[in-house]
């Protein structure tokens, strides 16, 4: 009894790794942060795990169970770095990875062996700086949100591909139902492959993936879900996280498989806990999309955005706005959205330019459309986006005349961080400067934020920013 006791112990010991935590000292247990900014215990853990098989633990053979967390922990202690990391070693290894990756479409696919393992040793050097600490317990929380596949060489749908075909790959994981959703789509989301499946973590390190449903969607319409049989399982070992990039080593690891049973791989593959790698880069969070045929989605689009201007139109950009004709607003822009005909609306080209607002909820905006400044009334508010090497490529300015030589305006100058996916753009605020009739005072420029283009032609755009306000803009002259 007392071997089983000590088993059970290590089972939970060995699946401590050192994660380099910038210097921050170890929460719980009391640690502290050792001269090269890591945890204390987690370093001492490393030389503990590679000696693990040596060591007389009981009189009986280790369950399966329990030697599978032991060789889960020596795999992630042969993984953990043992240097504090400089943030360019470390935004310099991703850029390589991407790098590497690029002249085999996104996501990557049929990369050569040579490759292949470049990829593999880059992703291992960055393992070495991970951190997130007990990334399946404690550190779950970094694990939240969609992630985009950028490759694996996982066998298809996992990989981004179906067949020939290359798609997009998604991993959306929710901590608070313990739930993820894998999922790959074709033809402009025309097609669709979801797979859902609950996890459990199986140490501090990785988790236990059990696969529940996979079901496909054709041009809107759910088709017949497959349920997968019991005990089709799957080991993730959490390697790397940070606030853009996941690395996840993966594989069967005694888990059922439907593609090996039905003799569509060899018996051994996959086995492995980690014969899969995954490189994964933070994805915006999806926006609703709704399939049509092009022909019919355009003229869908021209109705709404008809309805969507016509309902700004005569409301001093929002000013005048009643709750019913905010909600009336609110419901087209919300359905003008899922027609959105620009993919990665913040690095499009078709965001440069001047922007007139003709109506949104934005507070400050509507005081002074509704009440003026210092007796001006308030005439245009528009925003003008540049080139990201301008020194604001952001700027705003609304403007006051009372045409009777009374002029005024308010101008904001801001950096402009477009994201490379999706239509997240952040800035931070850099000038500010008002002038009323004949006097111009500069104003201290405070406060940092960010906004959401859900919508995005050449003649229209409809942005969601940080605090949810709306804004609709008309491309200006």
């Amino acid at each position: 009894m007392a071997g089983v006791i000590v088993e059970e112990e290590v089972a939970e010991r060995v699946v401590l790794r050192h994660n380099v935590e910038y210097g921050v000292k170890a929460s719980g247990g009391g640690g502290t942060a050792g001269p090269a900014g890591g945890n204390f215990i987690g370093v001492m853990w490393i030389p503990l795990c590679a000696l693990l098989p040596a060591l007389p633990l009981a009189a009986k053979p280790l369950s399966a169970r329990v030697q599978r967390g032991v060789s889960i922990g020596q795999e992630l202690a042969s993984r953990a770095g043992v240097a504090r990391p400089s943030t360019t070693v470390v935004s310099d290894l991703k850029a390589e990875i991407l790098q590497t990756l690029r002249p085999f479409g996104d996501p990557a696919l049929n990369l050569p062996p040579d490759v292949a393992a470049r990829v593999d040793e880059l992703c291992a050097s960055l393992e070495g700086y991970n951190p997130t600490v007990a990334p399946a317990t404690r550190g779950i929380g970094s694990q939240d949100g969609r992630w985009e596949v950028r490759w694996s060489n996982a066998p298809p749908p996992s990989n981004g591909a179906l067949g020939s075909l290359r798609g997009a790959a998604f991993q959306t994981i929710c901590t608070r139902s313990q739930t993820y959703v894998n999922e790959l789509s074709l033809f402009d989301n025309a097609f669709s492959l979801r797979l859902t499946a609950n996890y459990t973590p199986s140490s501090d390190e990785s988790l236990r993936v059990r696969f529940r449903t996979l079901r496909a969607r054709l041009w809107g319409a759910d088709l017949p879900a497959f349920i997968f049989p019991a005990g089709t399982e799957r080991t993730w070992l959490l390697t790397f996280t940070d606030e853009d990039t996941r690395i996840v080593r993966a594989g069967l690891d005694g888990g059922r498989s439907t593609a090996r049973e039905l003799g569509l791989m060899r018996r051994s593959e996959g086995e492995a806990a980690d014969s899969y790698l995954f490189y994964m880069s933070r994805a915006p969070q999806e926006l609703p999309t709704r399939w049509l045929p092009p022909l019919l989605a355009g003229l869908e689009r021209k109705k709404l955005k008809s309805q969507l201007i016509a309902s700004c139109e005569g409301s001093r950009m929002g000013a005048d706005s009643t709750s019913e004709g905010i909600k009336k607003t609110s419901d087209l822009i919300d359905r003008l959205a899922e027609l959105n005909p620009t993919k990665n609306a913040a690095s499009s080209s078709l965001l440069k330019g001047r922007w007139d607002i003709v109506w949104t909820t934005e507070a400050e905006l509507l005081f002074l459309t509704s009440k003026g400044f210092f007796g001006l009334p308030c005439t245009a508010a528009y925003q003008v986006i540049g080139d990201e090497a301008d020194e604001s490529p952001l700027r705003n300015r609304i403007e006051f005349d009372n045409r009777n030589g009374g002029t005024g305006w308010l101008n904001v100058g801001s950096s402009f961080a477009p994201s490379v996916r999706g239509g997240r753009v952040n800035f931070k605020f850099k000038s500010c400067s008002a002038r009323w009739t004949s006097f111009e005072v500069p104003l201290p420029p405070v406060g940092t934020g960010w906004f959401e283009v859900v919508y995005l032609d050449d003649e229209l755009r409809v942005a969601k920013d940080s605090r949810g306000d709306l804004q609709v803009c008309r491309r200006g002259k």
